[in-house]
C-alpha cells in the first residue's frame, strides 16, 4: 500500500507505515538494546547487545559497544534475527527465559 494511501486510511502517520530498516536508520548515532533471535533454534532465546546504533544496511545494522575501560567492539546483525530494540538502553530488569516447546514440535 503506498504512503499516500496509508495516510489517508488511517489519518497522519507517525512512521507506523515504515519498514523496520527505515524507522532503524532514524535511531542511528542513538544507544540501544538490540534483542537478537537465533534464526534456526527459537527456543535457545535471545541475546541482547547494548551500544551505539552506528550504520543501519540493507539487510545488517552496525552496533558500536565499548565503555571507557574496555576497547570498542563492533556487532554486525542480520535484520531478520532482530527481535526487539529498546532506545536508550536496557531495561532495568531481566524478564527472564521464555517457555518453548521442545525441539521437534509440540
Amino acid at each position: 500500500m503506498p504512503e499516500a494511501q496509508i495516510q489517508s486510511y488511517y489519518g497522519p502517520t507517525t512512521g507506523i507505515g515504515l519498514p523496520l530498516v527505515e524507522r532503524l536508520r532514524q535511531l542511528q548515532g542513538q544507544q540501544v538494546t538490540v534483542h537478537v533471535m537465533h534464526l534456526m533454534r527459537p527456543q535457545a532465546g535471545t541475546l541482547e547487545f547494548t551500544g551505539v546504533l552506528h550504520g543501519v544496511g540493507v539487510d545488517f545494522v552496525e552496533l558500536h559497544i565499548g565503555n571507557s575501560p574496555n576497547p570498542l567492539r563492533y556487532a554486525f546483525i542480520p535484520v531478520a534475527a532482530i527481535g526487539a530494540v529498546l532506545v536508550g538502553g536496557p531495561l532495568p530488569y531481566s524478564p527472564g527465559t521464555g517457555v518453548y516447546p521442545p525441539y521437534g514440535g509440540l
